[in-house]
């Protein structure tokens, strides 16, 4: 499991706990671990003295960590956040072990937020009993919610699908899957289709980064993997509008749904220009931008032009842009619009 990315927060009440806790940010050392007591003597030994009571302190950090580790009885966990959880789709990851680390159990978001795979890598490092109880674990299945995030997916109507298609998995029901390309997800318990199967079932969930995928069938779940990267040149001061219904159109022509885009980028000279900056904050994406130097690596790749290199220093944008967004996996090559051009790359998922 990788953590580098992840904030993690270790919460403890007894020295017990604490040295339980040392041992976890030994092998986790971006963790951040409390020591919450009033009156707690403090030593040199990294740790975070908190001199406040559970109650108080957890409200203050609920928001601010992916992961918090409770190092206690989960009575205490349980009367402690119960007033502060929303949903499993935006609450925090919760996992609870015992002050001697014999069970780590997984209490909360253990699919989205991901407690179950937390709860799996801390057991091993402890050798002690992971504790999951979600019903598709259980059942050895996978699940919606899970597929969604190993593809950081969008899936419209999210919430009111997930728990629908999880709970058919869990009852024994027959839930169809059809996968348009190469993913690298959890399938088992579903019941993997063709294309040609698609129109005579009566419900598919299609897994697909697409925007037209030509079938009649109009009872399709579609969940929709963010891997698509966009490189975009363009002369300054472009119009905004014209920058979102050109992009708009070029999408409409290649079958891309707007839903998969991970990121759009530029070079850095263009990282204040309007019409990207709005852009990104209206596909809701990240906004990324590369140097001269970056660009000039990989430019040799593509074709070359003089106007762009009298005007930005390198002879071309969109077509390396999206090379490095997507480590060298161009998949369609610069299309031109009045004073812009976007090129496509695509992740591995």
């Amino acid at each position: 499991m990788n953590t580098e990315d992840k904030k993690i927060a270790i919460l403890s009440i007894t020295k017990n706990g604490k040295e339980l806790g040392l041992k976890i940010k030994r092998n986790i050392p971006i963790a951040h671990l409390y020591y919450v007591k009033k009156d707690a003597v403090k030593e040199v030994d990294n740790v975070i003295y908190v001199n406040e009571k559970l109650k108080e302190f957890v409200p203050k950090i609920l928001g601010e960590y992916d992961y918090i580790i409770f190092i206690m009885a989960c009575g205490i966990v349980v009367r402690t956040i119960a007033p502060l959880i929303e949903n499993k789709f935006i609450d925090p990851a919760i996992l609870v072990t015992d002050e001697k680390g014999k069970n780590i159990i997984s209490l909360l978001s253990g699919h989205m937020g991901g407690a179950n795979e937390m709860t799996l890598y801390i057991s091993d490092l402890l050798n002690s009993n992971p504790v999951i109880t979600t019903a598709t674990d259980v059942n050895d299945k996978s699940s919606l919610d899970m597929i969604a995030k190993q593809l950081n997916a969008h899936i419209y109507d999210f919430r009111n699908k997930v728990l629908k298609i999880n709970s058919m998995l869990v009852n024994g029901e027959v839930v169809n899957l059809f996968i348009d390309g190469d993913y690298n997800i959890d399938t088992r318990g579903f019941n993997i289709c063709k294309h040609d199967e698609i129109n005579k079932l009566n419900e598919v969930i299609v897994i697909s980064n697409k925007k037209n995928l030509n079938l009649i069938n109009n009872n399709i779940l579609k969940v929709v993997p963010k891997n698509i990267v966009i490189g975009i040149g363009c002369r300054k001061n472009i119009d905004k509008e014209y920058m979102i219904n050109s992009l708009s159109d070029f999408l409409h022509k290649q079958n891309i749904d707007i839903n998969a885009i991970k990121e759009i980028g530029s070079i850095d000279i263009k990282k204040n220009e309007g019409a990207l900056v709005n852009l990104s904050k209206y596909l809701n994406v990240t906004f990324r931008t590369f140097t001269a130097d970056e660009i000039s690596k990989v430019e040799h790749l593509y074709e070359k032009s003089e106007w762009v290199k009298q005007n930005v220093g390198v002879h071309s944008v969109a077509e390396p842009v999206a090379h490095l967004l997507s480590n060298g996996n161009l998949i369609i090559k610069k299309h031109k619009y009045n004073g812009i051009t976007f090129s496509v790359g695509r992740v591995n998922i």
